[in-house]
């Protein structure tokens, strides 16, 4: 504080109550979310094109998932930085930013035993767990074999170099999930239980969540972390699968006011139950309606919340073929919650935002093809 300042700053009188309660609050199904945005961020600023993967790793013979991105690396102070709470690094804090809070306080309810961070710079890997031990969240300190206490972000270039699975040569930085258990598979079972999840979640939570990815950033699925038996596959959003011609039709609508309605069209598979955009791909077919606000979906509907909800949309029928995007402009006056779970609007009484919202403008723009 300065000796002219006419406000004597608040603190924080009990911190480890103040963390706690921040991160016991958080709800823990936003953790993928937060861990995925903070790769894309580091990808889009990788020297070459962006890479985000998702992994199994071996960690004493259990499946953990592992999110790994080539952009820059951190070293042993980044590191150490980079795992407190309301700090990061290379990005731009505010309350609509990815500012570095959310991924550490979304995941650790689930991975008390562990997040396992390495990152690669200049050709030297750290290392260092975020994890929970009685009661207390912070990183792990560690030991050698005498005993001796060596800190709690440690260098183990020797390690990945004698494994060979990572490359020296470039940056790049992976968030391994040990869960709750050591025996918990966080690759099938990423919150020990509660909620279950369906094997290959991930894809789908993802494919109802991201809009749209950073042009120079590719994502892949890895063996093991998605539907088909082998090999990597590449994650495309409804929005590049749009483009693509994925769906029979698309249209969209684009309001005086800067918002943009998406409607498509997925036509029935081969006379099955399902959409045609099952053929080959990883993710759901279930058709959907939500709000899109800065490449991200919220207020999401599917299955038959959709269906009960569709006639006031204009949709009597047929709503399990039929999506509907609402797509808000950057500027809109709204802004998601302290959780980054729903949207509110920023005046008035800072209602959440739902789809239904503008069921009237999506009624009126129809195209035609879909009121015939």
């Amino acid at each position: 504080m300065s000796a002219d300042s006419q406000v004597s700053a608040i603190r924080v009188d009990d911190q480890d109550f103040l963390v706690t309660s921040t991160i016991e609050r958080c709800p823990k199904v936003m953790m993928v979310r937060e861990l995925f945005k903070n790769a894309l961020e580091a990808a889009a600023d990788a020297p070459e094109d962006g890479k985000v993967e998702f992994l199994v790793s071996d960690v004493q013979g259990t499946p953990k998932l592992t999110i790994w991105n080539n952009g820059p690396g951190m070293d042993e102070e980044e590191l150490a930085r980079m795992t407190n709470l309301a700090a990061s690094i290379r990005k731009e804090k505010g309350l609509d930013k990815n500012f570095g809070m959310g991924a550490k306080v979304a995941s650790l309810p689930s991975n008390k035993r562990g997040l396992r961070y390495r990152s690669c710079k200049d050709g030297r890997v750290h290392e260092t767990i975020l994890c929970e031990r009685e009661g207390v969240y912070g990183r792990l300190r560690r030991f050698d074999t005498d005993g001796n206490d060596i800190g709690d972000v440690v260098e183990v270039t020797g390690l990945i170099a004698s494994e060979g699975e990572r490359s020296l040569d470039a940056d790049w930085t992976e968030v391994t999930l040990l869960g709750n258990r050591m025996e918990q598979n966080t690759v099938e079972d990423p919150y020990d239980g509660d909620p279950l999840q369906k094997r290959f979640w991930l894809a789908n939570y993802l494919y109802h969540r991201f809009y749209t990815l950073p042009g120079n950033v590719e994502v892949r699925h890895m063996e093991g972390t998605h539907a088909r038996k082998t090999g990597s596959r590449r994650f495309r959003p409804i929005s590049e699968r749009r483009e693509e011609g994925t769906f029979a039709r698309h249209e969209t609508a684009e309001l005086p006011n800067g918002i943009k309605i998406h409607y498509i069209y997925d036509e029935p598979f081969n006379d099955t139950s399902h959409n045609r955009s099952v053929s080959g791909s990883i993710t759901s077919d279930v058709s959907t309606c939500a709000v899109v606000f800065h490449g991200e979906m919220y207020g999401v509907l599917s299955g038959r919340y959709w269906t009960i909800e569709a006639p006031t949309f204009g949709i009597p029928f047929g709503a399990k073929h039929i999506s509907v995007h609402i797509e808000l402009p950057d500027d809109f006056a709204v802004r998601p919650e302290g959780y980054r779970q729903f949207l509110r609007y920023i005046e008035g009484e800072q209602e959440q935002v739902e789809a239904s919202d503008f069921a009237v403008q999506v009624l009126e723009h129809r195209p035609e093809w879909l009121v015939d």
